[in-house]
């Protein structure tokens, strides 16, 4: 009967040792003992071939394949070899190996002390630490270079370049303009009258400590305004890789592609935007770029229309209200229009396009939620 003991079990003259990602078979015969390690993923592969109930034969026979005939056991406790050869051939064995009781004791102690190693706290993963100084570099840009080679270049990411720098878009940056390059990922702000490292740790999410370890700050209480500070792996917050609703509502009325009119059910019309639910609020530009057209459309009453870097365009449409002009640059985000129920409309509500280049697209694809 096979019996259980602390991580060992014993069946007759052998003795099976389980640790973390091995087993240890200990034979103990007239001729000597014999030990062998077998990896745990090796016996799962042979319990796969075979039922549960033949578990035991099969691991005992893989033990005695590898026990030599009587006499070569002999020879192997006696230490007695015919001749060189002979010797070379049973030294070079590696699977058959005898053992006094101390080294089986040696054996069991090493793999517990690994163990216990692999199993603390000692050997767990943690976050590197970035104990590199900061230091911030210039870069002037040149003619068709783009965001992602200059951050490519340095080794940061574009986040860190915007937000350092309070670019107002991923997808262009000024030629000829001096940008700052710290050396590590994060955002170089600097200090307004006011605030504080409390206020900036919420604003951006990061720990006050971290802050205060990646500064050589003189009085941490008080950092006068224009006093550069530098925020670990902060991002910013007015922009953002890809589109933004225009609205904060996200209910669409009317989608994109073949629809009945609005006016008349029996006529069908190609709906080359999106009618979003909006009643009478704010507007803002999906992304970056410059006004291009701000003023009455005919039956699309309020428009604007975006030009953004890339070949893109945007039209927001029905509005209320304009609050931009002709020639402006505007920010992701920021506010352009009050949606409305001008021209040709059936409620209040925003018509919004995305144009690329000189094609309509769905706007739905590129619309991050």
């Amino acid at each position: 009967m096979l019996k259980k003991g602390f991580n060992t079990y014993k069946f007759r003259n052998l003795t099976i040792n389980i640790f973390t990602h091995d087993v240890v078979f200990i034979y103990i015969g007239k001729k000597g003992t014999y030990i062998r390690n077998v990896y745990k993923k090796d016996i799962v592969r042979y319990l796969r071939l075979a039922a549960m109930s033949f578990v035991v034969i099969l691991i005992s026979s893989l033990i005695f394949t590898v026990i030599p005939s009587s006499e070569a056991s002999a020879d192997i406790i006696s230490g007695g070899y015919e001749n060189s050869t002979e010797r070379a051939e049973n030294e070079a064995d590696e699977n058959i190996r005898v053992y006094s009781t101390n080294d089986i004791n040696n054996i069991l102690e090493d793999e517990k002390l690994k163990n216990d190693l692999l199993l603390s706290a000692k050997t767990d993963y943690t976050v590197p630490v970035n104990n590199i100084p900061l230091q911030i570099r210039t870069h002037k840009v040149k003619e068709n270079e783009s965001l992602a080679s200059i951050a490519k270049k340095y080794g940061i990411s574009i986040d860190t370049i915007c937000g350092s720098n309070n670019l107002k878009s991923y997808d262009y940056v000024t030629p000829n303009i001096t940008l700052r390059i710290p050396n590590k990922d994060g955002i170089l702000y600097n200090m307004k009258e006011g605030n504080n490292i409390v206020n900036l740790s919420n604003k951006y999410k990061i720990p006050v400590e971290k802050i205060l370890a990646a500064n050589n700050f003189r009085n941490a209480d008080f950092i006068p305004a224009g006093e550069l500070v530098f925020i670990p792996d902060a991002k910013p917050q007015n922009i953002f890789d890809g589109f933004l609703w225009p609205v904060s509502g996200r209910r669409v009325t009317s989608g994109f592609g073949w629809r009945k009119s609005p006016f008349n059910s029996e006529y069908k019309e190609f709906h080359k935007g999106l009618d979003i639910a909006a009643r009478y609020e704010s507007v803002r530009a999906t992304k970056y770029g410059m006004v291009s057209y701000a003023g009455w459309m005919g039956g699309y009453g309020n428009v604007v229309i975006i030009a953004h870097p890339g070949g893109w365009k945007s039209l927001y449409g029905h509005l209320s209200r304009i609050m931009v002009k002709p020639g402006q640059y505007v920010k992701q985000g920021q506010q352009v229009a009050r949606s409305g129920n001008t021209g040709r409309s059936t409620g209040p509500h925003l018509h919004f396009e995305l144009i690329k280049q000189g094609g309509h697209t769905n706007p739905q694809k590129y619309l991050k939620r």
